[in-house]
């Protein structure tokens, strides 16, 4: 079937590998391995043995080839078909997205303070540049800045 864990030791001692901290996990009977894609691996009746190195655990399964099953997934759903998408025209998309996005954002008490002492600019100045930027701090202290460099 396999190479039982106690002659791994025996022959890695051979070798003059010492502490390799190869121990057999026992009363094992079956073993799962969950896929991504809903499947599974099935091992009955397997020889299980863990190998701790650097804080690593590292197991290894042995079975024969009758005593591994793969599961598939059962689809009961049925699959979803591509949807149509209606988009508006793109200059008014963002337009809308901008306006909706700005009336929805308010900049918190620290974004405005810290705008301001980054700027020197006013309360109002550091709120308004925050809308217009959706809380982007980097933005929104740029924004200023060019505001003033173009004064």
């Amino acid at each position: 079937m396999g190479i039982n864990p106690r002659e791994v030791r025996r022959l890695l001692k051979r070798f003059g590998i010492q502490d390799l901290n190869l121990e057999e996990v026992s009363n094992v009977t079956k073993v799962i391995i969950y896929l991504g894609d809903g499947s599974t691996i099935e091992i009955n009746k397997p020889v299980v043995a863990r190998m701790r190195i650097q804080g690593l655990s590292i197991y290894q399964v042995q079975a024969s080839d009758s005593d591994v099953k793969v599961v598939k997934p059962q689809s009961t759903l049925p699959q979803p078909r591509p949807s149509l998408i209606i988009q508006q025209p793109q200059k008014q998309a963002t337009q809308t997205l901008a306006a909706e996005t700005t009336k929805q954002y308010e900049p918190s008490e620290d974004d405005i303070k810290l705008v301001m002492e980054e700027t020197g600019c006013t309360r109002e100045e550091a709120i308004r540049a925050l809308k217009e930027t959706n809380g982007d701090i980097a933005e929104a202290i740029v924004k200023i800045q060019s505001q003033k460099g173009a004064k």
